[in-house]
């Protein structure tokens, strides 16, 4: 029996790079998935979950917006709900600190933190209601520790992913709900690549 056999995990952000490969690595456990991204077209990642023989669910999903996370949760019900819950939407800008626009930081914060945020949110208002035990995990980076250069704003928001995740998993440690971050490196993905 594989791992996570007859479980579900919703992926935000799980169409593409490091979101894609938990989502895959998931499903060859045997996980059925529920992946949520703000691209119109999500059958490529769809057809690349969909080889390892799990249930997948594709779900549009724009993480700043209440009613699109809902939505995406939603969606796990077609497989009665989920156990674990990864916040991975995330998106990154470069710019010298005084060339930085305002745009740029109200973006890197509003996905990266903001969409973590009201996902972790809905994960947890579920699983509550279910009474049942879950897991929450969260897409901090390595800038959450030890910023880099022309990307502040993003540093931020990732530093900022991580505090909230130490606050939710003290507030539910004694519901049998776990809240962790994990944070990659480097890791060459089309992000990485911009």
């Amino acid at each position: 029996m594989r791992r996570f056999e007859g479980k579900c995990v919703v992926v935000a952000g799980g169409n593409k790079g490091i979101g894609l490969a938990i989502a895959e690595r998931f499903a060859s456990e045997g996980a059925n998935i529920v992946i949520g991204a703000i691209e119109a077209d999500l059958s490529p990642a769809e057809q690349a979950v969909a080889g390892y023989g799990t249930g997948v669910v594709t779900q549009r999903c724009d993480v700043t917006s209440a009613d699109d996370v809902r939505a995406l949760f939603e969606a796990a019900e077609a497989f009665g709900g989920f156990d674990i819950a990864v916040q991975n939407a995330g998106v990154i800008t470069i710019a010298k600190g005084e060339d930085l626009t305002e745009r740029e930081w109200d973006l890197n914060l509003a996905v990266n933190t903001k969409g973590a945020f009201l996902c972790c949110q809905e994960a947890i208002r579920r699983l509550r209601a279910h009474g049942k035990p879950g897991r929450v995990v969260n897409t901090g980076s390595g800038q959450a520790r030890d910023g880099f250069i022309f990307t502040p704003h993003y540093a931020a928001s990732k530093f900022g992913v991580i505090g909230m995740t130490q606050s939710l998993a003290k507030e539910v440690a004694t519901e049998a709900i776990t809240v962790n971050a994990i944070c990659p490196g480097i890791i060459h993905t089309d992000m990485w690549d911009y």
